[in-house]
């Protein structure tokens, strides 16, 4: 096996952003040369199998590498490779493959490195490990904007909170001691969500291979067929083509088969065959018949799907419950506490506060564009500090569908620090003054543009909250934004969360919304599944945002939190879910998953955990 030593901050940029996926509660780094606090070397050095049961699933531990002592790093999740810090080891407990993975995912974004520097399985000479490991430190207590008086310290960093703590440390500190006290504080939960996590891995894997449906690119291959062939009957080869959209990922249903058996008989129609054979359709017939039998063989598979998915909605839940524990966790405030408690017991005046935080990916605040921005009236200069909420309703609706939502917030005393902001735009079914229209989504996009630039002036952090098709409006606004080379104005949006957004489409009532709102209703249009125009907005912003790393003017990181309804049979959840990697479910229909009636409902207590953690 080869290891690829890195640079430290390319390191812990990706340990950061690994451990934070993964639900760790922290991360801990102990910053000490090789002639600083040699017990502690020791006592690690020793103990560190120790180590990993104390910190459970809740802490990543980054200390130096003992000089006689080799480390193989983070493993590569399928080949014999392997990345490490210079002259430092890790400590991932438990989830280890789930780590690995978020690590080199993030590792394959990051600009900053510039290796591989492949070196053989055996320890660096001692004076290579004397040098690198003194480097190391140095370049690391710079990343945190630690003073080298402060040295040497731990650095405890808290992932829901987005705080850390430097802790100074001497010969009679003893760094199990002081972790076994913390986790003590810290509880079960992390313990339990660590292994429900490895449990939904299971399942999705499990699902993702047996999960029948049809292969993407012979869908398109037959809707192509299908629509050189819609002279034959319009209207049924519109419905079964409208159908087959929907079956790459969904179960067939008896309408949908019946659907292409009609098709397939007409095409079987001797009265069509010459019909057929101007129209020099090869295969279609053939292509037709062989979709339908794949489908009737896959409907014994579906019951199997639906027991495993039935259990991975239960699995969830209870993830969704015990996240919501673990951020509620205040890994900062217990640190104080057991700093207080030790034998050499630490006063408050000695726990400071890190100087900078750390750029890692979910939090971004390091990697912020330098660009600065000054309010210009009076009104945006009191809100700085402050974090917007902007709302953005979906199609049929407006702005004060949101009001449950916002009566509950302003309840909230822990989120007084938040300003509801409800956009509204023009959208409805019939359209009475024959002088206005009804705005397409590109139009809806840039007037969120311009109420950004001006209503939402002086926000330093916001949060855009969207549903059904508010979600699309959104996406496009990000990447028509990256398109003008606008990337730096898009850094102060601090989170996307999407309601039930139909991300690939509702075929759901589809013959009915056309004929109430029209075929060529510009918003209505944006529904239909596989809108062309919808995916490449979809790809561009996986692209330049959701796997972005750094602020660019063509690219910005900013995490998505999507949620489907449970009840929702207006947008599936496969099409609210689509493949964004932060993907979950919550209670309620279409309407009613934006609607939460009590600080109880899970849709509020999930936008109340985003809301705080974006707080600090």
């Amino acid at each position: 096996m080869l290891v690829h030593p890195l640079p430290i901050v390319t390191f812990l940029r990706s340990l950061l952003s690994a451990a934070e996926s993964c639900g760790y509660v922290g991360a801990v780094v102990l910053l000490a040369r090789e002639r600083d606090a040699q017990a502690q070397h020791r006592e690690l050095a020793e103990g560190w199998s120790s180590v990993h049961d104390v910190t459970g699933p809740a802490l990543a531990v980054l200390c130096p590498l003992p000089p006689d002592a080799w480390s193989p790093g983070v493993m590569h999740p399928t080949k014999p490779e392997a990345v490490s810090a210079k002259g430092m080891m890790l400590e991932v407990p438990y989830m280890q493959e789930r780590f690995d993975k978020r690590f080199w995912s993030h590792l394959s974004f990051e600009q900053g490195w510039d290796g591989p520097f492949v070196r053989p399985e055996r320890p660096a000479p001692a004076a290579v490990h004397a040098s690198g490991w003194t480097r190391t430190v140095t370049d690391a207590a710079d990343f945190f904007g630690i003073e080298e008086s402060h040295i040497p310290c731990i650095v405890l960093l808290s992932m829901s909170e987005r705080h850390g703590t430097v802790i100074p440390i001497d010969e009679s500190f003893g760094v199990y001691e002081f972790l076994k006290k913390l986790m003590e504080r810290v509880g079960s939960a992390p313990v339990r969500l660590g292994k429900l996590l490895e449990e939904r891995e299971r399942l999705r894997r499990d699902i993702g291979v047996s999960h029948p449906g049809l292969n993407p690119a012979q869908v398109r291959s037959l809707g192509r067929k299908l629509a050189e062939a819609r002279v034959l009957a319009p209207e049924l080869i519109a419905d079964c083509r409208t159908r087959l959209g929907s079956l790459e990922k969904a179960e067939p249903s008896d309408e949908d088969l019946q659907a292409l058996r009609e098709v397939s008989g007409l095409l079987r129609s001797p009265q069509r065959q010459a019909e057929r054979h101007n129209l020099r359709i090869r295969g279609l017939l053939s292509q037709l018949e062989r979709t339908i039998s794949t489908l009737e063989a896959q409907r014994p598979t579906w019951d199997l799907v639906r027991q495993s998915q039935k259990s991975l909605s239960t699995i969830e839940h209870e993830v969704t419950r015990l996240r919501d524990e673990v951020a509620s966790i205040r890994l900062a405030a217990l640190v104080r506490e057991v700093a207080a408690e030790l034998p050499h017991p630490l006063h408050a005046a000695e726990v400071g506060p890190v100087p900078r935080l750390p750029g890692w990916s979910l939090c971004r605040l390091a990697r912020r564009s330098p660009h600065t921005y000054t309010p210009r009236t009076a009104a945006a200069r009191e809100r700085v500090g402050r974090l917007g909420l902007v709302m953005v309703h979906g199609i049929l609706s407006k702005p004060d569908m949101w009001s449950d939502l916002q009566e509950l917030l302003a309840q909230d005393t822990d989120l007084d620090f938040v300003d509801p902001l409800p956009f509204g735009y023009r959208t409805g079914l019939f359209r009475l003054n024959p002088t206005r229209v009804f705005p397409g989504i590109n139009v809806v996009a840039d007037s969120l543009k311009e109420y950004l630039a001006t209503e939402a002036e002086g926000y330093e952090r916001i949060v855009l909250l969207a549903h059904s098709q508010g979600g699309l409006v959104v996406q496009r606004y990000l990447t028509r934004m990256l398109t003008e080379g606008r990337g730096e104005e898009l850094s102060r949006i601090r989170r996307v969360v999407l309601l039930a957004c139909p991300n690939n489409g509702a075929e759901v009532v589809l013959s009915l919304r056309r004929g109430m709102l029209g075929r060529r209703h510009p918003q209505e249009y944006q529904l239909r599944p596989l809108n062309e125009e919808v995916m490449n907005t979809r790809r561009t912003l996986m692209r330049d945002v959701i796997h972005a790393s750094v602020v660019t003017e063509r690219t910005c990181p900013i995490p998505f939190s999507v949620y489907a309804g449970e009840s929702d049979n207006i947008v599936p959840a496969a099409s609210a879910q689509s493949d964004y990697p932060d993907a979950a479910a919550l209670p309620g229909g279409h309407s009613a998953i934006a609607r939460p009636t009590s600080r109880q409902h899970r849709t509020y207590t999930t936008l109340r955990r985003l809301l705080l953690a974006e707080g600090f």
